[in-house]
């Protein structure tokens, strides 16, 4: 059995992303499944109708075994992978999925026995369609929903896997992801224009997401099974875009508010930031809190911050975004990434500021990885040459371990992605992986990037 203080050098995966078998085994319909198999939602964000109904095919065993093993040619001792819910309860409450409970327990039984360690994250993104058409995160009722679906993960596959994340990234998904996808449905001209109303309203969403995270965590240690439940939150640390400007500054403090701070401060000082509640109540007065609600996700903290962490943002101020604050499609940098600039230093500066303003928590890099497109990758026969994307991987690693050794209780650092695979609201036409993937074939192709983290993991680990 893996010990808890052993760090860890993982990749990461996101069930729709990955899996395919949309329909296979009596599989539930997700919103993903609905968003990408409509062809005007698709087109509206990704241009053309893309899906994950196959993905890279890991749904199916015999696939997946081939790509644990270029895990462990890799070196890996740790794989970061999300459950779908829709798979263990297609209706997303009531009846369970025996064979989908089962692919997962096959999935880590094989794992384990290839000595790499399964991380679950309960939920990336792929909420039962059902639950969705009443109302999802909008829905207070979605905080039971979501107990029962994880206590059966729990109960199912606690005896093996010590560490459990409750969420991946609440507001990607709930302040970008779903309002798009939901303009994209109304058929809005410009699915990319989102109102203040709706900033305001899904503030509910989030907080229902919140009390169901805690609640989870409670029921977790209940059981008592022996290991670890954290949280992953994505973090974009802010740049004025000038830092001359007045109102620059003054976006760039609103968009570090509602990204960085309002869900630590909830979960390590009992209340959301003041700045960020005011902005949420101006455009939704109803939305209020109770002092019991806060004291619940106070008293039941994640064990362990997840940090997916791909770059800062410089952010405007600008009248037609949410809130005044543009984070998005500003990118002065000369190289550019899909994901934002490439600054390795504001890796450190985000685990220092984590360490310093929230009691030094534990923390796993649970995502780090770059997308330079054509400036990048040049496919060989044997292998894709991707500089951008290795010299990416090691000016991070080089960073975190800084902060690491500065004091920051850094237990593990996973790269985002293994293969190449359904990146949302890109399609198949932006590649994170560091095993290339010919989507036709599913032929899977190392990339120069795959030998330099496997060469920094040796390295380190001898």
């Amino acid at each position: 059995m893996f010990t808890q203080d052993k760090f860890l050098w993982g990749v990461a995966s996101a069930a729709y992303q990955v899996e395919g078998g949309y329909q296979a085994d009596n599989k539930g319909c997700s919103n993903w499944d609905v968003y990408t198999n409509d062809y005007q939602v698709t087109k509206a964000f990704i241009g053309k109708q893309d899906t994950g109904n196959v993905a890279i095919n890991f749904y199916d065993r015999t696939q997946y075994l081939q790509d644990i093993a270029l895990m462990r040619q890799l070196g890996v001792n740790a794989y970061r992978f999300s459950i779908s819910w829709s798979r263990i309860i297609p209706n997303g409450t009531g009846q369970v999925n025996s064979q989908g409970v089962a692919y997962y327990n096959q999935l880590a039984d094989d794992l384990l026995s290839n000595e790499i360690e399964p991380v679950i994250t309960n939920f990336h993104w792929d909420l039962p369609y059902k639950l969705q058409e009443k109302g999802g995160w909008a829905n207070s009722d979605s905080v039971q929903w979501y107990a029962e679906y994880a206590n059966i993960l729990f109960t199912n596959y606690g005896d093996r896997v010590k560490k459990f994340i409750t969420f991946n990234e609440p507001f990607i998904n709930l302040f970008f992801i779903e309002p798009l996808a939901h303009n994209a449905i109304e058929n809005k001209a410009n699915p990319y224009a989102i109102s203040n109303e709706t900033y305001g309203k899904q503030a509910e969403a989030v907080h229902h997401l919140l009390l169901a995270s805690a609640t989870a965590i409670q029921n977790y240690h209940q059981l008592k099974l022996g290991g670890t439940i954290g949280i992953t939150l994505s973090f974009t640390p802010t740049i004025p875009l000038d830092t001359n400007k007045a109102e620059d500054v003054q976006a760039a403090m609103i968009f570090d508010g509602l990204h960085n701070r309002w869900f630590l401060d909830a979960m390590y000082k009992g209340k959301y930031p003041d700045d960020v509640v005011k902005l949420h109540q101006k455009y939704n007065p109803t939305f209020q809190v109770s002092a019991e609600d806060m004291q619940l996700i106070a008293a039941n903290k994640p064990d362990f911050i997840g940090v997916n962490f791909y770059a800062p943002a410089y952010v405007k101020a600008d009248d037609s975004a949410p809130y005044n604050a543009e984070w998005f499609s500003t990118n002065p940098d000369e190289i550019k990434m899909f994901n934002g600039p490439v600054r390795p230093e504001y890796l450190y500066k985000l685990l220092m500021w984590i360490k310093n303003e929230y009691d030094n928590p534990v923390i796993y890099i649970t995502e780090n990885g770059a997308g330079f497109g054509e400036l990048d990758e040049q496919l060989d026969k044997d292998l894709v040459k991707d500089p951008l994307r290795a010299d990416y991987i090691k000016r991070h690693i080089d960073t975190a371990l800084q902060a690491k050794q500065d004091g920051v209780d850094l237990r593990g650092y996973m790269l985002w992605s293994f293969c190449d695979n359904f990146e949302w609201l890109f399609g198949y036409d932006k590649r994170f992986g560091i095993v290339y993937v010919d989507f036709e074939s599913q032929r899977r192709t190392p990339k120069q990037s795959f030998y330099e983290y496997q060469q920094i993991i040796l390295n380190l680990v001898e």
